[in-house]
C-alpha cells in the first residue's frame, strides 16, 4: 500500500510521496547554467516549493501546471523554509492511482465550515432584507448561482483561497453589515447588506470552478468587478419594480467595493453605504488572510517569519 504524506506531515531529510496539485511550473537556469524546474506544490493542508533538478527534458511536457501529480522526494530546509526536492513526479489520474487513495478534491484545501450550514445563515440575511427588490434580487441571484457559489474560492491567491470560501466570504460580510448597520442608523441598511453580498458575485464568471481555480477568459478580460456589475444590472432589467436610484446605488458599490483604481476599482466610494462596503470586504479579507498566515506557518515558537502579506513577523499567540 502506497503511504501517503500530507504536506503537513513533512519532514527535512525524511523521503516522502504523495499527490499533489501543480499550481505553478516554471523552467529555469542555475547559476553553472543547467536547467531545472520550479514548482508550486498543493495538497489540502497547504503548498510547498518544489524543484526537479534532474533529467528536466524528460518532464518537461510530462505535465503541466493545473495537472494533479504522483510524487517522490525529500524535504528539505533552505533558508528555514522547508521545500521538495523531486526524484519522480508523473501526472496521478483514478484510474492508475485510485487503488492508492487518489482523490482530486484531497487536492484542494477546503473551508473547515458546513456549506449547507454556510447557506442556512445566508437565508437568514437574506430574510433580514426588508426592502422588497433588494431581497427579491438577492433570492434570484443566489439562487441562480447557487451550486458555483458554494465551491469557488474568495480568491485565487489572496483571501479565502479555499473551496467554498466565496461563499464563507459572502457570510462573513453579510453577517458584519448587520451588526455595522445597526449601528450606523443613518444609513440604508438594506442597500449596506445588498451590496456587501453581491460585491464579488462576478466571480461566478470570472473563476474557473476545477481543481486550479485558474480565471476564465472574462475574468482575464474584465474582471470580476465588471462582470459583477453586468450580472446584476440584466437581473435588475428584468425585474418589473427596481427603482432607478436605488439600481445606481447597487452598481456604484459594485464598482468602488474595492476601494480605489489602484486596488482595481474604476471608481471610489462615493456615498457612505459604499465606504462601509469597502471596509467590510477589506476587513473580512485581511482578517482571514492574517489568522491563515499564523496558521499555516511552519516556523518553531511564538512568531511567524515575515514572508506574508503583511511583511511582518505575526505573532501566533
Amino acid at each position: 500500500m502506497m503511504k501517503i504524506t500530507k504536506i503537513t506531515d513533512f519532514t527535512s531529510g525524511k523521503k516522502i510521496q504523495g499527490f499533489f496539485l501543480c499550481l505553478e511550473k516554471h523552467l529555469r537556469t542555475t547559476k553553472s547554467g543547467d536547467l531545472y524546474l520550479d514548482l508550486i506544490l498543493q495538497d489540502s493542508t497547504g503548498r510547498i516549493n518544489a524543484k526537479l533538478w534532474d533529467m528536466t527534458d524528460k518532464y518537461l511536457d510530462l505535465f503541466f501546471k493545473g495537472d494533479p501529480v504522483a510524487v517522490k522526494g525529500i524535504p528539505s530546509t533552505y533558508q528555514d523554509e522547508l521545500q521538495l526536492t523531486i526524484s519522480h513526479i508523473s501526472v496521478a489520474d483514478s484510474a492508475r492511482y485510485g487503488k492508492y487513495g487518489f482523490d482530486p478534491l484531497n487536492l484542494v484545501p477546503s473551508i473547515n465550515e458546513s456549506v449547507e450550514e454556510l447557506q442556512k445563515r445566508l437565508s437568514v440575511i437574506i430574510k433580514s432584507v426588508k426592502t422588497t427588490h433588494y431581497r427579491q434580487l438577492l433570492k434570484t441571484i443566489f439562487k441562480k448561482y447557487k451550486s458555483i457559489i458554494s465551491i469557488l474560492p474568495g480568491s485565487v491567491s489572496y483571501h479565502h483561497p479555499l473551496r467554498g470560501g466565496l461563499l464563507k466570504h459572502m457570510v462573513s460580510c453579510g453577517e458584519i453589515a448587520q451588526a455595522l448597520s445597526a449601528h450606523f442608523t443613518d444609513m440604508d441598511g438594506d442597500l449596506v447588506i445588498c451590496g456587501v453580498l453581491l460585491h464579488d458575485i462576478g466571480k461566478v464568471n470570472g473563476t474557473k470552478d476545477d481543481l486550479n481555480f485558474i480565471s476564465t477568459d472574462e475574468g482575464h478580460f474584465e474582471g470580476h468587478i465588471i462582470l459583477g456589475r453586468d450580472i446584476i444590472a440584466e437581473e435588475v432589467g428584468n425585474m418589473e419594480k427596481f427603482p432607478e436610484k436605488d439600481k445606481l446605488k447597487l452598481l456604484h458599490i459594485i464598482l468602488s467595493h474595492q476601494g480605489t483604481s489602484s486596488k482595481g476599482s474604476p471608481i471610489t466610494p462615493k456615498f457612505p453605504e459604499a465606504l462601509l462596503v469597502h471596509y467590510i470586504d477589506e476587513m473580512d479579507g485581511k482578517i482571514e488572510m492574517m489568522e491563515r498566515s499564523i496558521k499555516e506557518d511552519l516556523n518553531s515558537g511564538e512568531w511567524t517569519d515575515n514572508r506574508n502579506y503583511f511583511r511582518t513577523e505575526l505573532w501566533k499567540g
